[in-house]
């Protein structure tokens, strides 16, 4: 029998305004307006597009998956702060992976197979880890991946459906990556004042690890995609180059608040975003 806490305390203020967040910030397909007439511009060019978009929607399907998958493991920990959030995080993989669908439909396309794109299959694989922090690092990756392809789908402009839709994923994915980093916060703050510094230390240096064995997934599905990138517009040199740089800075700055909140000092929310494009 599964024994969850009967009475939460729900003290966890950044976690709860998060999830205040994702429960107003809610959006639907049906705010689209999917009647726009497509672009006119080639056919080769919208099958170049539907190609590049076979990882993003991959991605939110396997994002669903797993976010779905981590809620009782937060529960079994009495994590319920975080778990709350995770059910609103799992309804925006929900939505993505509708608005995707329903863009292949718009094109009257179908996305790439498991058999000519195994490295979009490949690279979600990587991220599987029902240690929460483990998969945090590991969706820290493909979230800021998703982050930035939706840039620069978004500016672009290949199609105003296409915009609007990855105007409204942006805001979603920066609230997922809020939490991302709020969590890890957390939980070296734990480990520091548990554990002690040189444990914390040794786990800081495995979530690097991880990142970099999750990040080194990402380039195979650029390769596999690069004159359809080069044919719609993307420069997937430079985003392979940002989703390093940023995850890895993200998860410094999410170890060194860790640090410093155990340490009982205090650092600035301002100072820990890493915007895209920094």
């Amino acid at each position: 029998m599964n024994i969850y806490k009967v009475l939460p305390d729900l003290s966890n203020d950044r976690q709860m305004r998060l999830w205040y967040q994702g429960l107003r910030k809610q959006w639907s397909a049906e705010d689209i307006d999917w009647k726009k007439a497509l672009p006119n511009v080639s056919k080769s060019k919208f099958d170049d597009l539907a190609r590049v978009l076979t990882p993003v929607l991959t991605g939110e399907q396997s994002a669903l998956y797993s976010v779905s998958g981590l809620i009782p493991v937060l529960g079994h920990r009495s994590e319920v702060e975080g778990q709350m959030f995770l059910t609103t995080w799992a309804v925006d993989e929900a939505r993505h992976t509708e608005l995707f669908a329903r863009y292949f439909h718009r094109l009257e396309r179908e996305p790439l197979s498991i058999r000519k794109f195994p490295a979009g299959f490949l690279f979600q694989s990587r991220i599987i880890s029902k240690e929460p922090v483990e998969w945090l690092t590991g969706v820290l990756v493909s979230e800021t991946a998703a982050q930035l392809i939706s840039h620069e789908l978004r500016d672009l402009d290949l199609d105003p459906v296409l915009s609007e839709i990855c105007a409204g994923v942006l805001e979603d994915e920066a609230r997922h990556l809020g939490f991302n980093h709020v969590y890890m916060c957390d939980r070296f703050k734990d480990i520091y004042q548990k554990d002690g510094e040189e444990e914390a230390e040794k786990f800081a240096l495995h979530l690097e690890k991880r990142r970099q064995y999750v990040f080194e997934g990402v380039a195979p599905i650029f390769n596999a995609l690069t004159k359809e990138c080069e044919s719609i517009g993307m420069d997937q040199e430079k985003v392979v180059h940002e989703v390093d740089r940023i995850t890895k800075l993200r998860l410094e700055k999410a170890i060194l608040a860790g640090r410093k909140a155990a340490l009982g000092e205090s650092v600035p929310e301002e100072s820990l975003i890493v915007p895209v494009g920094e």
